[in-house]
């Protein structure tokens, strides 16, 4: 019989308390987590452009849409695994929380070790579909089957981190990035500037940084207090939680990995317009990567929010936090744009010199910052969907917009050769991802996507009726 969390436990449960402060205390460690997690992916780029050179610098490059197809699989796995986890924690069903946890890592093992079979066999022909210059194809290939090899390592730390986070911890998922972040700095410097390692060295520091995070987080979750036990008895996995995880993974990865590839058309279509317009439009990549981490945050907190009082049959805490926590979010986004607008100047001269491209980037940040209201609206709508497990509305609603998105692009920007175009079509993808948001939660039914048999409000925990 499974445990229910101690006296001890620091998890945050949704389904109780204040809604505005438990969401506040969630959010924080999540917004830290997320500026080390934008930093950590920087490092690598600098470390290899600074102490090896550009044709490695090259190598990386070319192999981040590679690397950008697993992330959809982790991330989509990931989110899976703590979407049910925080809808069976908010039930109450302890057991049902254990198999999950369970489940979850066994599957992860196996998809782990799938994917570096398939990784050693398909990164030459995926590198080549690339057209991978003969130059660097070594490299790349070296980078690629290293990266490939840590796929379990890397699916632990990211299930391992959303799972937690489902349990209502964002502490420990921010100690173990931010430990990932520094252990991934320091093997770097380790394995490129002393070891002379090159690619192969960033790679296996990546592997190496995550496969230790992965470990930490899934001792974590068995040894923190949460309510869960470690039996080898009864250590095995359900194929029907397994079924309910993959029903919203699949959907989840396919949605980044549409996004992805919308996001590479898009970059493709700046590219036509010179030099100083894709300089301008990496700057305005990372402002936003940026300036929107507040507003996802809250979205994270969002999401775990929806799952527990969801899994609880709490419908009047759901909407009544679904209120509050979209008025932080617009909020937040609305202070953001300001500054944005205000302080463009110097925001895109943090990044460049050259005044042409600043004053570029000064008139695209002027067109998509009060549209970061829209953009906030998108994102909680998307975290509320997510929470209730509502996966496959999501992603075909995602499918729409990235074709609306590319048609505006080519209509506003491409054929009256205007580059501004772009980023008016930016703004009309988030428009357009609102509506169809809004349109699907008036109707209702997101509601029953739920993947758990809820908890009527009357109902005691499973654990409770056993110990009566």
């Amino acid at each position: 019989m499974a445990a229910q969390p101690g006296r001890g436990s620091k998890n945050i449960d949704f389904t109780s308390g204040p809604i505005v402060k438990e969401v506040i205390t969630f959010a924080i460690p999540t917004f830290l987590g997320n500026i080390f997690n934008a930093l950590y992916n920087v490092v690598d780029t600098i470390v290899v452009g600074q102490f090896v050179g550009s044709s490695a610098l090259a190598a990386v490059s070319c192999s981040f849409a590679i690397t950008m197809i697993c992330v959809s699989v982790y991330a989509g796995f990931g989110a899976g695994s703590g979407i049910l986890t925080a809808q069976t924690f908010g039930a109450k069903r302890f057991d049902q929380l254990n198999a999950t946890i369970n489940t979850a890592y066994i599957g992860a093992f196996f998809i782990g070790t799938l994917m570096i079979i398939i990784g050693e066999i398909l990164a030459v022909p995926l590198l080549k579909l690339l057209n991978t210059p003969e130059t660097i194809m070594k490299m790349a290939t070296q980078y690629v089957r290293i990266y490939f090899l840590g796929s379990t390592g890397q699916l632990f730390y990211f299930m391992g981190s959303m799972m937690l986070k489902g349990l209502g911890d964002s502490k420990w998922p921010t100690y173990a990035l931010v430990f990932c972040a520094v252990l991934n700095t320091l093997l770097d410097l380790l394995f490129v500037v002393v070891f002379h390692w090159d690619c192969a060295g960033v790679a296996a520091a990546t592997v190496i940084s995550q496969l230790i995070s992965g470990i930490a987080v899934l001792i974590r979750a068995y040894k923190g207090n949460y309510g869960l036990k470690f039996d080898r008895k009864t250590f095995r996995p359900d194929f029907s939680i397994l079924k309910k995880i993959l029903s919203i993974g699949i959907p989840g990865s396919l949605q980044m990995l549409v996004t992805s590839i919308g996001t590479m058309i898009l970059t493709r279509f700046a590219n036509g317009f010179g030099e100083d317009v894709v300089a301008a439009n990496g700057i305005i990549q990372k402002v936003e990567q940026f300036s929107l981490m507040p507003a996802q945050s809250f979205s994270q907190s969002t999401q775990m929010f929806v799952g527990q009082n969801l899994g609880a049959g709490n419908h009047d805490r759901t909407n009544e936090g679904i209120r509050k926590c979209m008025a932080i979010i617009c909020l937040i986004a609305v202070v953001v744009g300001v500054l944005c607008f205000a302080f463009a100047h110097p925001l895109c001269r943090a990044f460049v010199k050259e005044e042409n491209v600043i004053a570029l980037g000064v008139e695209a940040i002027h067109i998509i910052a009060f549209f970061y209201l829209v953009h906030a609206l998108q994102l909680s709508m998307s975290s509320i969907l997510h929470g209730a497990g509502a996966m496959k509305p999501i992603m075909w609603f995602s499918f729409i917009a990235i074709a609306i998105r590319i048609g505006l692009c080519y209509v506003l920007g491409v054929l009256p050769d205007r580059w501004q175009g772009l980023f008016w079509a930016t703004n009309g993808f988030y428009l357009a991802s609102v509506v169809m948001y809004a349109l699907y939660m008036w109707k209702g039914n997101w509601r029953n996507a739920i993947k758990i048999e809820r908890r009527k409000p009357d109902e005691q925990p499973a654990e409770q009726k056993a110990n009566a």
